[in-house]
């Protein structure tokens, strides 16, 4: 049985906004990790700050991100096993 690993550092993502924001890979502890898709997008905002939580799928597994409208900011959040 696999679980979610709760994670919450920040990390270099690279991204194409346009129309939304599409991350493409990220930089996490020296390790390059390309996406494969966008699995999941939601929209948050605490006090005058937007946040955005996307879920985006890679070879090795699930990645929730955040990104921080305000000071564009990302963070990985959580990492989830691959179904199936």
């Amino acid at each position: 049985m696999s679980y979610d690993t709760l994670i919450n550092e920040s990390v270099s993502v690279w991204a194409f906004f346009d129309h939304g924001i599409f991350p493409i890979a990220m930089n996490w502890r020296r390790h390059l990790v390309k996406f494969q898709k966008l699995i999941f997008t939601n929209t948050k905002r605490v006090g005058g700050v937007k946040f955005i939580d996307l879920v985006c799928a890679s070879e090795s597994g699930n990645f929730e991100l955040e990104y921080n409208s305000d000071n564009h900011l990302w963070k990985l959040k959580r990492v989830m096993p691959k179904d199936g």
